[in-house]
């Protein structure tokens, strides 16, 4: 065999350890920051989605809390509750009574569900501020699941002390009963 100077042995030695450098920078260094910044990416992106996923679940609990107490309502109420009678009674007691021009029921079944929408529009004229305020705070804060869609106000009299109130209703009824919703 040949022999090699010591000048060929250093450059041969300073050749290897730059090639097993330049591998492992380029094989193992390199991927293994591409990797990291990969990761950290998709720990981002992960922590946005759990975040989103977070605001969907306190949307839906809201939802179910609100379907729980709808569906409450329903069951309190019993089944010969109707919107129209129910209205009528909160304006008696709201002294707008003698005000209500009309009531207007209307019931609608909801596609793919055990329910209809039962409605009512109710038209009130000349009534005091104090008096409608009383018969909306009544409606909705009422326990039978009855809530005010809809309110359309203008003035009137002669001095435009009173007000005319066009208000729309709703409220859930079993499809069963669908005679009693309005």
């Amino acid at each position: 065999m040949f022999e090699l100077s010591k000048r060929d042995k250093k450059f041969i030695v300073a050749g290897t350890v730059f090639l097993v450098l330049f591998s492992l920078v380029w094989f193992v260094y390199l991927p293994a920051v591409d990797k990291r910044a990969m990761l950290e990416t998709k720990v981002v992106s992960k922590a946005m989605d759990l975040k989103r996923m977070q605001a969907l679940e306190m949307t839906y609990q809201q939802y179910a809390k609100s379907f729980d107490l709808e569906k409450d309502a329903l069951e309190k109420r019993g089944p010969k509750f109707t919107l129209f009678s129910f209205l009528e009674s909160l304006s008696s007691k709201s002294l707008v009574k003698k005000n209500v021009a009309y009531m207007k029921p209307f019931s609608q079944d909801m596609d793919n569900s055990n329910y209809i929408l039962s409605r009512v529009t109710v038209k009130l004229q000349q009534v005091y501020l104090k008096g409608l305020v009383d018969f909306l705070f009544r409606i909705e804060t009422s326990p039978q699941g009855v809530s005010v869609t809809s309110l359309s106000l203008t003035k009137s009299g002669d001095k435009g002390q009173f007000l005319d109130a066009v208000i729309e209703t709703q409220t859930l009824a079993l499809k069963e009963e669908k005679g009693n919703g309005s």
